[in-house]
């Protein structure tokens, strides 16, 4: 190693690590935030360390909303869509990476379109197909006299379930994995679904890790769709409880702060456990010439 390179090296890594901690504080801020009485919230808005530890704001938010039942639909809605999603993308991803059919390169053009349109855009349709499905919540078989999938589980994690960045993310992983594993399968003797099974989703392991990440952090933080699809408050997720709580705490930022952070720390956990193959997927799955 040069010297100009390890001259270089000592700033670069400093101008990191303060990027780092700013990024940080501001979680640092609500966790101090979350442990002050409301009266030194007021009194030392500025000071990181409490004088005095108010460990009871994390009680008082579960006594004033219902957060254990947010937290429950929450999980069901985040284990449905992961399910949903490391179930079907994966098989999408190797058909159009490793398979060849009529209308492949189109089908993937189309997916690659869809990636264009904001979700935003999509809402009042998905709304309607939501209410009109047939069969759901009381509709008929042309889709009328019900509420559809309005205010239940599926409908809470049917729609958003699969997203095309998701699929073209693991069509670009598949795309980079080497011929010569499913040439040597299929001279043993393996079928398709073997190589796929045994062979192409082990090897895959990097990548559906950051697509279960991703789809986590989406359908946890997610805050639109269920604010269309719910009505009840007992099927509230966590996101629209903090909304709801906030609406009725007002300006007390000690328990506002608690509630943001008992929110937040799950995906944080989630991220530290998995961020080693989080990181491996997301190199993998770059864009790969053939």
């Amino acid at each position: 190693m040069s010297k100009s390179t390890r001259f270089w090296r000592f700033p670069i890594y400093l101008v990191l690590i303060l990027l780092a901690l700013a990024s940080l504080m501001p979680f640092a801020w609500a966790l101090s935030s979350s442990l002050k009485s409301e009266a030194e919230t007021f009194n030392r808005p500025y000071a990181w360390i409490p004088e005095s530890w108010a460990w009871d704001n994390y009680v008082k938010i579960f006594q004033k909303v219902p957060f254990a039942r947010f937290f429950v639909n929450t999980i069901v809605q985040v284990i449905g869509r992961l399910g949903i999603i490391l179930f079907v993308v994966p098989m999408a991803g190797y058909a159009l990476a490793r398979k060849q059919f009529p209308g492949r390169d189109l089908v993937f053009i189309g997916i690659l379109s869809l990636m264009m349109i904001p979700r935003e855009a999509t809402l009042v349709p998905l709304f309607v197909i939501a209410k009109k499905f047939p069969l759901l919540g009381g509709n008929n078989i042309l889709g009328e006299g019900g509420v559809g999938m309005l205010d239940s589980y599926i409908g809470l994690i049917l729609p958003h379930a699969i997203s095309p960045f998701s699929i073209f993310m693991m069509r670009q992983f598949f795309w980079t994995l080497p011929e010569n594993l499913e040439e040597a399968a299929k001279i043993d003797g393996a079928s398709e679904w073997q190589i796929y099974w045994k062979i192409a989703l082990p090897v895959a392991k990097p990548g559906l890790t950051a697509l279960g990440i991703f789809a986590f952090q989406d359908a946890w933080n997610d805050f639109i769709w269920p604010l269309i699809i719910l009505r009840s408050r007992e099927m509230h997720t966590i996101q629209l409880g903090l909304q709801s709580f906030q609406d009725e705490v007002g300006s007390l930022w000690g328990q506002l702060m608690a509630a943001t952070v008992t929110v937040t720390i799950p995906v944080i956990v989630i991220f530290a456990l998995f961020q080693k193959h989080f990181f491996q997927g997301i190199s993998f799955a770059g864009v790969a010439d053939k």
